[in-house]
């Protein structure tokens, strides 16, 4: 789960627009993170098993899936309804992946709805399809001076 889904992007990604998606990727990331210690660190869920010694681990889906999941939805069909896009980032990840990941002892809830995570990951998604969007990824130049 960390290592096959950065292979399928590598292989399938959108080579004028790698940065940028990547990018977006990256901000997925650290969101998820910053969320996923917050929930942590006020019961709402757990790690029952612990893949590497730190504090919270379900590594692999906050790391690669659902950053992966969405610059593949992010490329393809860019054209299609982001709000749909969305729903089907935020129910894949709240009522498919959250699930398994339990079923295999990876996250338990403690006091927690999945309804709370699709929201969140909906939400998320969205910010990802707006930051691609911006026109602030341009070529630094070396003849560009701030100064």
């Amino acid at each position: 789960m960390m290592i096959v889904p950065w292979i399928i992007w590598a292989i399938f990604r959108d080579r004028r627009n790698s940065a940028r998606i990547f990018s977006v990727g990256l901000l997925m990331i650290v969101i998820s993170e910053i969320l996923d210690a917050f929930g942590v660190s006020y019961g709402k869920w757990a790690y029952p098993i612990k893949v590497i010694p730190l504090a919270t681990v379900s590594f692999s889906f906050r790391l690669s899936v659902l950053p992966v999941f969405a610059m593949v939805l992010l490329q393809f069909k860019p054209q299609l309804n982001p709000f749909i896009k969305a729903i089907i980032f935020g129910g894949f990840g709240a009522y498919v992946g959250l699930p398994l990941l339990s079923m295999m002892d990876l996250y338990k809830k403690i006091d927690w709805s999945l309804t709370y995570s699709f929201i969140i990951l909906f939400f998320m998604y969205l910010l990802a399809h707006w930051f691609s969007r911006r026109n602030s990824f341009e070529e630094i130049n070396k003849n560009t001076d701030s100064h």
